[in-house]
Parts: C-alpha cells; structure tokens; sequence
C-alpha cells in the first residue's frame, strides 16, 4: 500500500526506537522489583533526565504535536465523531502491589462518586500481584473497562527477540480471555513498543492499543518520539513483504502522564492540574481524544495525598464537557463508524 505522509509521522517511521544499553543493564539487574519506589523513581528520573537531554535536537514538540492530523484530510470528519465536542479516555496502568490492593479501589470509589468511567491496565503475570477474576469482572460489570499492560512490567520487553516478545504477547492474551476481557485492549509496559509490536497484537486478536504518544519528551530511548496525532488510527505493520493498515485501533496517549509531571518535570499539583487543562483546552478546540494515564500506584496519583488533585482532575474534565468513554466502548463506535480498510 502507498504510505501517506500523515501516517509516515504517525506510525514513527521516521524514528528508530533506542532504550539504550544503560537501561537494558537496570532491567536485568530487577531494579523494578527491587528497589523501594522512593529511590527508584527518582533514579529513572534523573537518567530520563540525563539522556534525553544529551540525545540532540528534539523530533517531536512537547506537549502538544499533531502534525499528522494538519496532513490528514480526513481530520475534520474525524472531528464530527463525537456527541459532545470531543473525547476523553481516563486510563490507569496498575504497575505495583500498593496500586492493585489499594490504589484501584480508591479510583474506582472517585470515579463512582463523580460519575466517571475508566480503564484499568492490569498486567497478567505481574511480579508484585495476582490478578483475581473476580475484580476484572466487578470492573466489568460497573461499567468500567480492563487492559493487558504487557505480561509482565519488567522493561525487559523492548529488549527480547521478535518471537519472545510474540511470546508474552500471546500469553498475555490468553490470560486475559481466561479472566473474562472480551474486548482486548493493551498497552506496553513503559511504552515501550518495538517495530513489530502491531501486527504481533493485531494477529493475537487485540481489538485496541494505547502504547503511543501523541508526543514524548521523557520516556527512556523514546523521548522526542510521538504518532503526533490526538486521533484514534489504524496503525501500519509490516507483513514481511509490504505495509498492511491493522484492524486494530490505536488510541494514542495524548495527555502528559502523571508520573512525567511528577517525576521529570517535577511540577507542584496545581501546575499539573494547569497543564493538563491547558492541554484539554486545546483538544477540545480540534475535537479531538484526550487520553490519560494517571497510575493509581503508591509513587503516583494513587498515594492519598494526591487523591484530591485526582478529583479536581476529575473536574476539570466534567466541566469541559468532555464525552467520557472506555476504551472498549470507543473502540467498538469508532470501528463502526471509520471501519479499517
């Protein structure tokens, strides 16, 4: 297939993805596991820090880069997709034992109380925590929606040859069936995708992704990276001999995440509260997707003492009268509407 220049920029094919041999060693070493959060969120920050800054001229603007939506001519009828003037994805990647046991409970009693929805990232064979059927089907049936973040969250993923990481991809997914997630959504562990990360989750049956960012400016070995879209699209794979468009659907992350705030901008609450709005602000006024990773874990958004930002947060987004969605339920309308082809 001929390869637009909107989806050039949007599938990053003009980066080639580098974690780096530094992190790769951390990863080896467990340090995840190991390491209480306290030391170990403020080491990752300080190597984000000191990488990206030495990696060269920035690829991608931060926080807001959508060129491939200005080359796009299908972006004003994407526009007109929403009930309201745009959308809103609320998701929460539960990485550690305090997030599962306590941190997603707490979310889940916020968002009743606000009248929010969410999706919740759980990882299937995670180190810290088992995950019970009987929670992803309480999720389900409140009317929340569950993820597969990865199978395990051990950074190792980026790292592992083409068939090992179809490997964890494959298990993942059948765990996820066994739990009862019927619409099977992911999204990479540190976002870490590779180059073949979307036809290995398009031919294991995933029916969403959220692993890209509209843009990055911190992630290891993937700052100044970005799909450069605050759309949903089909994202591209290569079949071995030439470019398919997957039935999948890419739901890019479009709001900076908690942990970036917290951690590499080192920003106060309130200044996180007025950059996300900022940014709100602005995919209201091109109707476009804000999606949010916001961590219920003990380092992040999910420690009490940032559990009245969380609702002011909240807020921000029932004032902007945002339609407010699960990944599953805008998968299945968007596919309906702008079916891939």
């Amino acid at each position: 297939m001929k390869i637009s220049e909107s989806d050039y920029y949007r599938n990053e094919m003009d980066i080639p993805y580098d974690p780096g041999i530094g992190f790769q060693i951390g990863m080896n070493l467990n340090l995840i596991q190991h390491i209480p959060y306290q030391v170990r969120d403020k080491f990752v920050s300080l190597i984000s820090i000191m990488g990206n800054r030495s990696s060269g001229a920035p690829r991608r603007s931060f926080p807001i880069d959508d060129l491939a939506d200005r080359l796009d001519p299908s972006t004003e009828e994407k526009r007109e997709f929403w009930d309201k003037d745009f959308g809103v994805l609320m998701t929460h990647d539960v990485d550690t034992r305090l997030g599962y046991n306590y941190g997603l409970a707490k979310f889940v009693e916020i968002e009743k109380q606000m009248n929010f929805v969410s999706t919740f990232n759980i990882v299937p064979k995670s180190y810290e925590y088992d995950v019970s059927k009987q929670l992803v089907k309480s999720l389900l049936d409140d009317g929340f929606d569950v993820g597969i973040h990865g199978l395990h969250h051990d950074g190792k993923f980026a790292y592992l040859t083409p068939s090992e990481q179809r490997e964890r991809i494959k298990e993942a997914a059948s765990i996820g069936r066994r739990l009862g997630v019927s619409v099977l959504g992911y999204r990479a562990p540190l976002l870490h995708r590779t180059k073949q990360m979307v036809r290995i989750l398009t031919e294991e049956g995933f029916h969403w992704d959220s692993s890209f960012p509209d843009t990055d400016a911190s992630t290891t070995g993937y700052a100044s990276t970005g799909s450069r879209t605050i759309f949903p699209f089909y994202p591209l794979y290569f079949n071995g001999t030439e470019w398919q468009r997957s039935g999948m659907l890419e739901f890019p992350v479009s709001m900076p995440q908690d942990w970036t705030l917290l951690y590499y901008y080192r920003l106060s609450e309130q200044s996180m509260l007025k950059v996300w709005k900022k940014k709100l602000d602005y995919i209201k006024s091109r109707g476009g997707l804000a999606v949010f990773v916001i961590h219920p874990d003990q380092e992040d958004f999910g420690h009490p003492k940032h559990h009245k930002a969380y609702r002011e947060l909240l807020s921000i987004i029932i004032e902007a009268d945002a339609e407010i969605l699960t990944s599953a339920e805008l998968s299945k309308r968007w596919k309906a509407k702008f079916p891939s082809v």
